[in-house]
């Protein structure tokens, strides 16, 4: 069983913000497959599908280790079954890229589950948002994408969701190592 999440903050005024990128990937995967309503436990949302569970806290991003582990540790998940998937401010917008363990680059939803699991053995997919410097770096994550954003984030959300179904039947690293290449290609 893999348990996929999505990094957000919980509520309509973070919907379409750009740290509610991974809450945005779980949606696009949900739609995909039109799976039913998410329940909700452990002050999270989740749906259990066949061999995964999609899921997404409503912690808040810094608390967003309580309820991966609270819910890891109900359906018996080791961290290196989850994918944890997120906003990354070093991507552009339409980037994403996927990656075992390594720092948290200052992501707190991040560093929240390293603390709870005490190692950084699970997955991540890396979803680019494109910080600018222009506002302080709190200010720009919790800003909303405008519609050209929105357009080249649905694509790449799309990929995302494929690539994310993939891994919960194929290795990790070989998963990796194509989607992290024909994006490098997509840049070119």
């Amino acid at each position: 069983m893999k348990l996929i999440v999505g990094l957000g903050n919980p509520g309509n005024e973070y919907k379409f913000t750009k740290h509610n990128a991974g809450f945005l990937a779980i949606d696009k995967i949900i739609d995909k497959l039109n799976l039913g309503p998410m329940k909700e436990r452990f002050n999270g949302e989740f749906i259990v599908s066949d061999g995964f569970i999609l899921a997404k806290p409503l912690t808040y991003m810094n608390n967003s280790g309580e309820f991966i582990h609270a819910l890891a540790n109900f359906y018996k998940i080791n961290s290196s079954d989850i994918i944890v998937i997120y906003d990354d401010k070093d991507f552009s917008i339409g980037q994403a890229a996927l990656k075992i363990g390594g720092s948290s680059a200052g992501h707190n939803g991040i560093k929240s589950i390293t603390n709870k699991f005490k190692d950084n053995d699970y997955k991540r997919i890396r979803v680019g948002i494109g910080f600018n410097n222009k506002m302080p770096l709190k200010e720009y994550v919790l800003s909303k994408f405008n519609k050209e954003e929105i357009i080249i984030l649905d694509e790449v959300l799309d990929r995302i969701a494929d690539v994310a179904l993939s891994l919960v039947y194929n290795d990790f690293v070989y998963v990796m190592n194509k989607f992290n290449t024909e994006n490098k290609k997509r840049e070119i």
